[in-house]
């Protein structure tokens, strides 16, 4: 019958901003309801004013106050929830106009107690047992707006593939039933031709589902889809594409806007018979989180890195052979490592090294500056061993002026842990 290759475009564009609210709540996190405190004081002091249950921490409160008790300004604010937590990473997203801190089980895993303005920061965590844990959130505002958005999301189980499609293959070209088989899967790019995508899945007549969440910035994204033959794309439960019928392959662009937030796409799929497609891309999509890919290298011993401080320490081991470490301090930054970014325009994923030694800190600050913009990402040095880790996906222009910086002021007592400053990779996307 048929299976030539069509190869068509058309521009899908969905003139409605979706979804309506500005975040979306990750699908797998489960949140109790947070006892809040507020105290008519920036500094938490004395008893709290205000005590009630919040269910849920993403107030713009602007120029005014959560309460009639609560003066407009120079006003705090403590949340406290027990939550139940699976083995595995976690992201941690904090959105806070003036200054927040965040800690689980008593550690500080976000710090933006100094901020002057309205600022996004992200911290990765390794829970390393399930069961119950505390969260705790403290809030201060001085004066002029007032703002706090607290959410995170579970990047993947102890044995989970981070940043991957969760797939569930069936049977029959109508997703019923029990899948047959459920896989983590890197990327939605299969060619599978006349073959069968597994022995446990038959060559025709099979169907599949792909999840995933995934932390989007709000902008105009284009989806480039192939399938031979259906496809359905949903996102927050919305439908953004639909061909579902038999047809060879072709090729479509989908224009689609989206806010900023975690957004849960759904990929579902049917194979009638013949030959078997099903490709999937869009902008800034992480794709894969090998940290084993080639990339573009930007080592401390090159002349993209520079220090700026008086106490740089050598030790060796790392990429290519040694890296830098130095004491932290707890507020003020004295040390400073600098690389410069340059690259061709495009989104790149950025991992740090952490070498097996000098690297103590919990919170090390990544700062990155792209595409006109600041984002700082605070990461567990402690808990990596000799390993690249993922610092996120970012846009970069191109230009020679962007750059990432890691400081020794982390926040702990100074002098008791100790920061490594060794190679970033960047890995287009």
């Amino acid at each position: 019958m048929r299976k030539s290759i069509r190869i068509t475009v058309f521009l899908l564009l969905i003139l409605a901003v979706f979804p309506l609210a500005s975040y979306a709540a990750p699908s797998s996190q489960q949140m109790a309801y947070w006892r809040a405190e507020y105290y008519s004081n920036p500094s938490l002091s004395g008893q709290p004013t205000v005590s009630r249950t919040d269910a849920k921490i993403d107030y713009a409160w602007g120029a005014n106050s959560p309460s009639f008790d609560i003066p407009n300004d120079r006003f705090s604010a403590r949340w406290t929830a027990t939550q139940h937590m699976e083995k595995g990473s976690y992201l941690f997203f904090l959105t806070v106009d003036d200054g927040a801190r965040v800690w689980v089980d008593g550690q500080l895993v976000l710090d933006a107690w100094s901020l002057g303005r309205k600022e996004s920061r992200q911290a990765k965590l390794r829970i390393n047992q399930t069961g119950d844990h505390v969260i705790q959130i403290a809030y201060f505002e001085d004066t002029g707006n007032a703002s706090i958005h607290f959410e995170y999301i579970q990047l993947g189980g102890e044995d989970d593939i981070v940043g991957a499609w969760h797939g569930e293959y069936f049977n029959n070209r109508n997703l019923e039933g029990e899948p047959v088989l459920r896989r983590q899967d890197g990327g939605i790019s299969f060619n599978w031709g006349f073959n069968a995508p597994s022995a446990k899945v038959t060559r025709d007549n099979f169907s599949v589902r792909w999840t995933r969440s995934i932390y989007m910035a709000e902008g105009i994204y284009h989806f480039r889809i192939q399938h031979d033959d259906g496809m359905r794309i949903y996102i927050d439960g919305r439908v953004i594409y639909s061909s579902w019928n038999d047809q060879a392959v072709s090729y479509q662009v989908a224009i689609v806007p989206i806010n900023e937030g975690y957004r849960t796409f759904v990929v579902e799929y049917y194979d009638h018979v013949g030959n078997a497609v099903a490709q999937v891309q869009f902008d800034e999509d992480p794709g894969r989180y090998s940290d084993d890919e080639p990339g573009i290298l930007i080592d401390n011993g090159n002349g993209s890195f520079h220090w700026n401080g008086p106490n740089q320490f050598t030790s060796s081991g790392g990429i290519l052979g040694g890296f830098f470490y130095t004491n932290n301090t707890n507020a003020q930054a004295t040390d400073t490592g600098r690389w410069d970014v340059s690259v061709g325009a495009g989104n790149y994923e950025v991992f740090a090294f952490v070498p097996g030694s000098h690297a103590t800190t919990t919170n090390a600050r990544y700062r990155i500056y792209h595409f006109g913009r600041f984002i700082t990402v605070m990461l567990n040095q402690s808990q990596f061993n000799n390993e690249y880790v993922s610092l996120g996906t970012y846009y970069f222009s191109g230009k020679d002026e962007e750059f990432i910086t890691l400081i020794n002021a982390t926040g702990e007592g100074s002098g008791t842990t100790q920061i490594a400053f060794d190679a970033l990779k960047l890995v287009r996307r």
